[in-house]
């Protein structure tokens, strides 16, 4: 303790002793300053301190207002209603396990207020200890977030400069999409893991082991169909790729052709007319999920792991389903294959398809975890069996 004079925060009385760490909190004796510890702990930290979790430095205009938004990249979008005068965006945050809303007239989602669920994912006091990987609640200085607009090109080529270590980058349209803004992402990243593309009128996305080697999760969602794109990244676990319309889809291909360690494949209207086929193959995969991939004829799919097949509302599945049991390019690993529950509602298979899921031993069928019976479901009266 030192000595400064000021009222004890404990008593009230005169106080001619301060804590000597924080040089805020004043008492006038030990068992005034014992009595307060338990609260006072919790803002006590040095002159000068900076949060580890909102990183501002801590003083006496912010000694308890520790707040943190909830993180663009690990909030899921749950859809959006729009007219009226109105317009509503829903969301689940990954980091804090909370549901938000956000709602304005505008269309605007990042200039939109939220109107409906904690305004915040973290509201609470500073810390300065550091915080377990884990927690995502938290604002860090190597995630990036570029909304499209009219600088969005010089943003995206100044990252390099500006942000050389990104670990995680999300370039977003917050408005309407434009059609006549139409930016390339060729750029080196040796530090990024997670990118997500929402909504931007792309005209070329190259993604590489030299440009961004250390990828493990990508979010593309309306990429345009025009778009160049090349994604070959050895370190993807989790691919995620919405409304795809793209005239030349054989990136895709070469993308599940590099990526060996791919966990997850999901995908939401996929509709390449120029790649009926889909060959996945990996130790590690999971979970396959294509939704509507109505242009898909066929896949192969080597997974000694799988764990689920969605092939719901896939209308076009009229050519093969191959399940291998080995792989030249992989070595299978010890014991015994997984269980691949299959979900195939209101799926048209050929009857090939649907002879190979009945014939494999591994297969189980879950339509919305009802049916165990194959052909309920899946629809096959297209061509003629039923």
């Amino acid at each position: 303790m030192t000595t400064l004079s000021k009222p004890c925060v404990t008593c009230g009385k005169d106080a001619t002793k301060s804590c000597t760490r924080c040089k805020r909190a004043a008492y006038c004796d030990t068992n005034c300053q014992k009595s307060d510890w338990r609260e006072h702990k919790k803002i006590c930290f040095s002159p000068g301190a900076t949060c580890t979790r909102c990183l501002e430095v801590i003083d006496d205009s912010n000694l308890s207002q520790c707040t943190v938004p909830h993180p663009v990249h690990a909030s899921e979008d749950l859809g959006s209603t729009m007219g009226g005068g109105n317009n509503t965006w829903n969301f689940s945050c990954e980091a804090c396990g909370e549901r938000y809303h956000k709602s304005s007239p505008v269309f605007d989602v990042a200039a939109a207020p939220i109107t409906r669920g904690p305004k915040f994912c973290y509201s609470g006091v500073h810390t300065i200890k550091p915080l377990p990987v884990s927690d995502k609640r938290r604002i860090s200085n190597d995630i990036l977030v570029i909304d499209c607009g009219p600088n969005i090109q010089q943003e995206i080529d100044s990252i390099p400069k500006t942000m050389p270590n990104v670990r995680v980058l999300t370039i977003r349209r917050t408005g309407f999409y434009d059609e006549d803004n139409n930016p390339t992402l060729d750029v080196a990243m040796p530090k990024l893991k997670t990118l997500k593309l929402i909504d931007c009128c792309f005209s070329k996305v190259n993604l590489n082991n030299q440009l961004t080697p250390l990828v493990e999760e990508l979010f593309m969602q309306n990429i345009p169909d025009e778009c160049e794109v090349t994604v070959q990244l050895p370190h993807l676990k989790e691919m995620t790729l919405h409304y795809y319309s793209g005239e030349d889809g054989t990136w895709i291909n070469d993308m599940l052709a590099t990526a060996t360690k791919l966990e997850r494949f999901d995908s939401y209207k996929l509709r390449s007319f120029n790649t009926p086929e889909l060959h996945f193959a990996g130790n590690d995969l999971r979970y396959i999920r294509l939704h509507r991939a109505e242009c898909l004829e066929s896949l192969s799919v080597y997974a000694p792991k799988l764990e689920e097949l969605s092939l719901q509302a896939c209308y076009g599945l009229r050519g093969y389903l191959t399940i291998l049991e080995t792989h030249p390019n992989f070595t299978r690993p010890q014991g015994a294959p997984s269980t691949i529950f299959v979900n195939g509602t209101n799926a048209c298979l050929s009857p090939s398809i649907l002879r190979t899921l009945q014939n494999n031993p591994r297969v189980r069928f879950d339509d919305d975890g009802h049916s165990s019976n194959p052909c309920e479901g899946m629809f096959a009266g297209m061509y003629g069996f039923r």
